[in-house]
């Protein structure tokens, strides 16, 4: 059996690690922490997985929480105006249901479900500096630890795919519970200083909602600095959701925090890394997920991606036999999961600019012609469209007339 090691034990590491051992391969993960730990922790993030990504969990026998986790359906998308209420708004059905499960749920089964299957899993972190040692000990080392700096000289940043320099959103995220448990789905709504979303999630507490702020920098939604406790995040929440989303000004007050570690603050900075990095000893080692591609989670891209770079990456191995996991297999294996990453890099990254008028006709058509709303709403499931629709303004204002003139219009 061919030997792999994978640092890192997040979405990305052990969806590969899963798949890697359900097919024979010999695999160790490195995990910072034990899944009781992960379990028991404060909050990781906040996702929301669209049919893709969960087929391929589907695939492997690792959708764990299907009858417990609450389905997903639409997406309801509103934007701010001058007054209290919405200068649009629209909603509709997805085709098939989205979910939302918490990665400490997530993780922690699959550690287990790993080591079931006869996986090698090791606790403790391994430091950049600990690389070269641990690449000895394997065929392919693949680093999936996560965002950060930490691996800046590594794995250099990739500036013709990099944008930004700096983070674009100050984000906030809590779970809540109450009577806004029958929200049946993924609630956006836009404003000039940033956006909000409420979405239910299968929690470590069952059945919650996740509602996050990401807020311009410098902004007035940039108020996340100076809050220490779950119940100062809820009070600053509900001032938020008056002051930038007022048809939405009663959303938290029958609503209340489900515990003291169920909160989140954040600012990341989406970044394209080089895949390949090369270690003191000249050992190659390869990127995977948020350490290769890291997008800001406005567009709801993070889990799906890495989901998605894990399928990827398993198919270069398994394609790649008995030949040896050098320099030209690695890039070959990112470039499987950039073929797809691109369109949802370049779709989250446009979302963090301000909508140009093509964008804002678009939102404005889709309360009015389904079709818009549909073909908007599921960009978050597979944006793969989004380059030669949305990505191209002239093509996006043909596409708005033709569309006008031959569908329904609804009053």
């Amino acid at each position: 059996m061919r030997r792999i090691g994978i640092v890192g034990a997040g979405q990305a590491g052990l969806v590969l690690g899963i798949g890697l051992r359900q097919l024979g391969y010999d695999v160790t993960v490195f995990a910072e922490r034990p899944a009781a730990e992960v379990r028991a922790g404060r909050l990781i993030s906040n996702q929301c997985l669209f049919a893709p990504a969960l087929q391929r969990e589907r695939e492997l026998g690792i959708n764990f929480w299907d009858a417990e986790a609450p389905p997903v359906r639409e997406v309801a998308f509103a934007a701010a105006g001058e007054g209290a209420e919405p200068s649009m708004a629209w909603r509709v059905g997805l085709d098939r249901p989205a979910q939302s499960v918490d990665q400490r749920v997530k993780v922690s089964d699959w550690m287990a479900e790993f080591e079931r299957l006869g996986g090698d899993l090791r606790i403790g972190r391994v430091a950049p500096a600990e690389l070269d040692e641990c690449a000895r000990e394997f065929e392919l080392l693949v680093v999936a630890a996560g965002r950060g700096p930490q691996f800046d000289e590594l794995f250099p940043r990739d500036d013709e795919r990099s944008p930004y320099r700096e983070p674009q959103r100050a984000i906030g995220i809590m779970y809540v519970t109450g009577t806004l448990d029958a929200v049946p789905g993924l609630t956006f709504g836009m404003a000039p200083v940033g956006e909000c979303f409420l979405l239910p999630v299968l929690s470590v507490h069952g059945p919650v909602h996740g509602i996050g702020f990401f807020g311009v920098p410098g902004g007035p939604m940039d108020v996340w600095d100076g809050v220490a406790d779950v119940e100062q995040h809820y009070e600053m929440a509900r001032k938020l959701l008056r002051a930038h989303y007022p048809w939405q000004a009663a959303l938290l007050d029958e609503a209340h925090p489900v515990a003291p570690t169920e909160l989140l603050h954040g600012r990341i900075t989406p970044v394209v890394r080089h895949p390949v990095g090369t270690l003191p000893s000249g050992a190659k080692v390869l990127a995977m997920g948020d350490t290769a591609v890291t997008n800001d989670p406005v567009g709801g891209q993070g889990a799906n991606m890495a989901a998605r770079a894990a399928h990827a990456y398993q198919e270069a191995i398994v394609a790649r036999g008995d030949r040896p996991f050098d320099e030209e297999f690695m890039h070959d294996a990112f470039a499987r999961y950039w073929h797809h990453a691109r369109h949802a890099t370049r779709f989250n990254n446009d979302l963090l600019a301000p909508p140009p008028e093509h964008i804002l006709a678009t939102l404005d058509t889709a309360q009015r012609v389904p079709e818009v709303a549909h073909r908007f709403a599921h960009l978050f499931e597979n944006p793969a469209d989004y380059e030669d629709w949305l990505g191209n303004p002239e093509a996006a204002m043909q596409y708005l007339r033709e569309t006008a003139a031959g569908s329904r219009i609804v009053s």
